[in-house]
């Protein structure tokens, strides 16, 4: 392709990666810009000067990745993400601001924005948001697929536990069950508190982080020892990671979170993540990061509501729903609401269900998951089934615990 403009009859080079880049808005230097953050040459980003041009664009193809630049309005632009997200759901859109848009960007989020860059923090933020776009776009062009299954794929590596409601029993699921994969893959793992300011993870192991997060989220790379020394060995087989508490800790970039996570991927077979109730950049590049992403509620009208919610805007933000593992907490509460309630009422098929039980607050007490304090109380099988379910391990022969006489009424 030549460096001319591209207009929307001629097609699109593929760039090195096999993916189409396209700027959008009236300044060709952003094209220049994009090919610079990327350094690929300026014949493989695609140049159009209006959102309405590059609507014409969708009729016959479906680029990868679009840059809205700053000359573009916010008005525009988030009519444009939302009319991307129905005419090509895996093309990306990054949007470039010259002041911040605090207030705009859950706006943005629900309209399917990947990134919002500020161009004054220079060209290495946009090529983090750029390489970020591209590999989600893979991710989900991947899971599109039609040889691929519409279940949550078994073995995952990352987990992400998420409830933007608190109360809802996510830090007691997310150590529980970074515990239960350890053991019964017999692998090492990392439990990952990403809960910055004030942190629980660790009370449920009677303990505190003796170092901070912050230390290996600057690091470009991590190697095991690094790791293990920075860590808190919890159990045989499980490290977590964390944060003292902290209520004026400042909040970190999300490409430092994301390098952590990755860094943790390439040393632990499994990598169970607590993040907090929001819906920050840090949570969604964990998000990212994550193969699975567990979201769980509590068997009451406010819980029911955030899930549906929580569904709403991770589906609207281009996460597929075969990533998406809806876990029940509390299941088997009567306070004239049900599980089948939930799964008519939202439409969604809960995958997991965990009952309700008076050992979790003891174990929580004694600074003992309550997976090890009573391995075979019925709360214990649940967790055990979810483990196995998204270790894949479903099967397997229950060689670190007694095998148990009954299971939890749960469809892991």
């Amino acid at each position: 392709m030549s460096d001319r403009p591209v207009d929307v009859e001629a097609p699109l080079e593929p760039t090195p990666t096999g993916s189409w880049i396209v700027a959008i808005g009236p300044s060709v230097d952003l094209r220049h810009q994009i090919a610079t953050a990327l350094d690929t040459s300026l014949g493989n980003v695609g140049w159009l000067s209006t959102t309405d041009a590059a609507r014409e664009l969708f009729h016959a193809q479906t680029p990868d990745v679009l840059v809205l630049g700053a000359d573009v309005s916010e008005e525009d632009a988030l009519e444009f993400a939302e009319y991307t997200q129905v005419a090509s759901p895996t093309t990306a859109v990054v949007i470039i601001r010259k002041t911040a848009v605090d207030g705009l960007l859950p706006s943005f989020m629900r309209a399917g924005v990947r990134d919002v860059v500020y161009d004054w923090r220079g060209e290495t933020e946009l090529s983090d948001a750029l390489q970020h776009a591209l590999l989600w776009s893979s991710k989900v062009r991947s899971a599109a697929s039609p040889d691929r299954p519409g279940t949550i794929s078994a073995g995952a590596k990352t987990i992400s536990i998420f409830s933007s409601k608190g109360g809802s029993g996510k830090t007691f699921l997310a150590c529980n069950l970074a515990l239960a994969i350890a053991q019964r893959t017999g692998k090492e793992s990392a439990l990952v508190d990403l809960d910055l300011v004030m942190g629980d993870v660790f009370s449920y192991y009677g303990e505190e982080p003796d170092r901070s997060i912050y230390d290996l989220m600057v690091l470009p790379e991590l190697d095991r020892a690094t790791a293990l020394k920075a860590g808190s060995k919890l159990h045989d087989l499980l490290w977590g990671f964390g944060a003292p508490p902290d209520p004026a800790a400042e909040s970190v970039p999300p490409e430092s979170a994301a390098r952590l996570l990755k860094n943790l991927q390439s040393i632990f077979s499994y990598v169970v993540v607590d993040v907090p109730a929001n819906y920050s950049d840090i949570v969604l590049s964990a998000f990212d990061c994550s193969e699975v992403i567990c979201l769980v509620a509590s068997l009451d009208v406010v819980g029911v509501k955030h899930l549906s919610k929580a569904l709403e805007t991770l589906l609207s933000i281009g996460v597929t729903r075969d990533r998406l593992h809806v876990v029940l907490n509390r299941a088997d509460s009567r306070v004239g609401l049900s599980p089948s309630d939930v799964e008519r009422v939202l439409k969604v098929q809960i995958d997991a269900m965990i009952p309700s039980s008076r050992l979790v607050p003891t174990s929580l007490n004694r600074g003992r998951p309550v997976y090890l304090e009573e391995p075979n109380a019925d709360v214990s099988i649940a967790i055990r089934s979810v483990a196995d379910k998204l270790a894949g391990t479903m099967g397997r022969r229950a060689t670190d615990l007694e095998k148990p006489k009954r299971r939890f009424f749960g469809r892991g």
